[in-house]
């Protein structure tokens, strides 16, 4: 009788990580200029990386340190999940999906974390920033770990860029982190981790990795996508019950509008196809 499928070593991964970038890329030329990635197992530890120290801008991935902030000050008790918490003008700008944020909407806490999430909604994001501070957020995830994580400046919709007297530097957030943060996540190892992965469950952009995954397998991630850049980066449990984390970063050739990178969906779904045969 067949036993369970041996879990890959990090150097199978690590060959399979990268014919599936080289694959991806012949399949959907002129679109992608570099990419970066990770795959990590849960089970055994093994990891695979390609270029995952670059610092490529982030876009909306940087929400999710954000959340864990939300919610480690939910543990210490410094901020509830029913605290209200009143729109600012000064934080208003484009965001992808409904927008039910405006100016004196009085939202909870609980309410902006899981807009930011589920729709990533950049209103809700600048909203938490000015909540939380970005420069806990940022000596927190270092703390954890992200030892070049910065929470530089808040989200723009559209150009031109929101207004934000504090910026203290471009937002970096690279694949080699994020994916440390999440496998913090998947073993519980931060506050509030069940809740956290239920609420990156609800991501409602489904047309990048998830889009290439089996019927069963579970997704908890988040994305993010400006005209430069393509990402998704998440939680994966498969049909058969087998834990990763995956992150796909993109850094793509920009369409002749200068619109959102959604042209690097195909490749970024290509990839996921072919390492899901693998996991």
């Amino acid at each position: 009788m067949a036993g369970a499928p041996r879990a890959p070593r990090a150097e199978e991964l690590h060959g399979w990580l990268r014919r599936a970038l080289e694959d991806s890329d012949v399949a959907n030329p002129g679109v992608v200029r570099s990419a970066a990635a990770v795959v990590h197992d849960l089970e055994t530890g093994s990891t695979a990386q390609w270029h995952a120290g670059d610092d490529i801008y982030p876009a909306s991935v940087i929400k999710v340190p954000i959340m864990v902030e939300v919610f480690g000050r939910y543990a210490a008790g410094t901020l509830a999940p029913d605290a209200v918490v009143p729109i600012e003008e000064h934080n208003m700008t484009a965001t992808s999906g409904p927008a039910p944020l405006v100016p004196g909407y009085r939202a909870t806490v609980q309410e902006l974390v899981d807009l930011m999430v589920a729709h990533s909604d950049n209103v809700a994001t600048n909203q938490l920033i000015d909540v939380v501070r970005r420069e806990r957020v940022t000596a927190t995830m270092r703390a954890l770990g992200l030892q070049t994580f910065l929470l530089g400046r808040k989200l723009s919709g559209s150009e031109p860029l929101i207004n934000d007297p504090e910026e203290v530097g471009r937002n970096r957030l690279p694949p080699a982190e994020i994916a440390r943060l999440l496998e913090l996540i998947a073993r519980g190892a931060v506050a509030g981790s069940e809740r956290q992965q239920r609420i990156l469950a609800t991501c409602v952009d489904s047309e990048k990795l998830a889009a290439g995954l089996d019927e069963g397998d579970v997704f908890m991630h988040k994305t993010g996508e400006t005209s430069q850049v393509s990402h998704d980066a998440g939680i994966l449990v498969t049909r058969e019950g087998r834990r990763y984390v995956v992150v796909l970063y993109c850094q793509v050739i920009p369409t002749a509008d200068q619109a959102d990178a959604t042209h690097a969906n195909p490749f970024m779904v290509h990839w996921m196809r072919l390492m899901r045969r693998h996991l």
